[in-house]
């Protein structure tokens, strides 16, 4: 019984038992040609970890990835993509029980180029190291 016992800690352990890892926060700024973007959203994306998160992209061009309780990312390398159109929306756009949502935008009249809608297609990576990360500068190109 105690070897079942030791053994059944040791496990727990060596496996960790929070499971969860080191994280790191990302926070930067969105450029098109050098200039910010005012609004979208930019995703982060690690398809072998199976983990994406997305952040706002602000008037000011500034983003900031936040998961739950504000814990960032888990630590490895990811691949970027940025979305013309905000995907939260505020108060006033949820529409009502019997009313018509808004309809999404125009993707074809965005400023984002079309490569950059998708992380396999973008080209942009990132690598989250644990803790603060300094500015991620998205530079999208026309």
């Amino acid at each position: 019984m105690k070897r079942t016992l030791g053994i059944l800690l040791a496990f727990f352990l060596l496996s960790g038992c929070s499971g969860e890892g080191p994280r790191g926060t990302v926070r930067g700024k969105a450029l098109l040609d050098g200039q910010p973007l005012k609004e979208g959203t930019v995703s982060l994306e690690n398809t072998e970890k199976g983990i994406a998160l997305t952040g706002q992209i602000q008037p000011d061009g500034s983003f900031e990835l936040s998961s739950h309780k504000g814990a960032g990312l888990p630590v490895g390398s990811y691949k970027v993509a940025v979305s013309p159109s905000p995907m939260l929306q505020s108060a006033e756009e949820i529409p009502l029980v019997g009313k018509n949502p808004k309809p999404p935008k125009d993707v074809s009249k965005s400023p984002v180029p079309a490569k950059y809608l998708k992380s396999a297609t973008s080209g942009l990576t990132a690598e989250v190291k644990e803790g603060s990360n300094p500015p991620l500068e998205i530079n999208l190109k026309k």
